[in-house]
C-alpha cells in the first residue's frame, strides 16, 4: 500500500476514534443528571438514539476519506432512489418499531417498572429499547414485545394512575 493510502486510513481511524469519544462524552454528560422515574424511559431511548446517530455519521465521514470507498458511495448515491425504496421496504418493520419506541418514550403510555397487560402478554416493564420492550412475567420469564405493537394496541397499565 502506498503512503498516501496509509495516511487516509490513519485519518479514517482517527475520525472513528474521535466519534467514539464524542459519543461517550455526550452519553456521560447526559447520564449525570438526576431523573425521575418518568424521565428515565425518555432518557434511555434518547441516549441510544443520539449515540447511534453520532457513531453512524462518524463512520460514514471516516469512510468517505478513502477514495476507493468514495467512488463506490458515489455510485450508490446516484441510484439512491432505488436503494432507498428497497431499504424502505426491507426495513419497514424495523423503522416502524424504532419510531414507535421514540413515541413511547415521549408519550409514556408505559414506563420502566410499570405492571402492564397487552394482548396475550403481562408483566413488569424492564426495559424500553429502540425496537423492543422487555417485560418480566410473574413466572420470571422475559418477553420481548415489538414497539409498534405497543403503539398500536390497547395497553392496560396497572401502575400508572393520574
Amino acid at each position: 500500500m502506498s503512503a498516501h493510502l496509509w495516511h487516509r486510513l490513519v485519518i479514517a481511524g482517527g475520525v472513528i476514534i474521535l466519534t467514539g469519544l464524542l459519543a461517550k462524552l455526550v452519553d456521560s454528560r447526559i447520564s449525570h443528571e438526576q431523573m425521575s422515574a418518568s424521565q428515565v424511559t425518555r432518557y434511555r431511548v434518547v441516549r441510544r438514539t443520539v449515540f447511534v446517530a453520532i457513531v453512524f455519521v462518524g463512520v460514514l465521514s471516516a469512510l468517505l476519506v478513502i477514495p476507493q470507498v468514495r467512488a463506490v458511495a458515489g455510485g450508490i448515491l446516484a441510484s439512491s432512489a432505488v436503494v432507498g425504496l428497497i431499504i424502505g421496504f426491507a426495513a419497514q418493520r424495523t423503522l416502524g418499531n424504532f419510531i414507535a419506541g421514540i413515541l413511547i418514550a415521549f408519550t409514556q403510555p408505559i414506563r420502566i417498572g410499570d405492571d402492564i397487560e397487552i394482548a396475550d402478554a403481562a408483566g413488569v416493564v424492564e426495559e424500553i429499547g429502540l425496537t423492543y420492550t422487555w417485560l418480566r412475567t410473574p413466572e420470571d420469564e422475559r418477553i420481548a414485545i415489538p414497539n409498534d405493537k405497543l403503539a398500536s394496541e390497547t395497553i392496560h397499565n396497572k401502575t400508572y394512575k393520574r
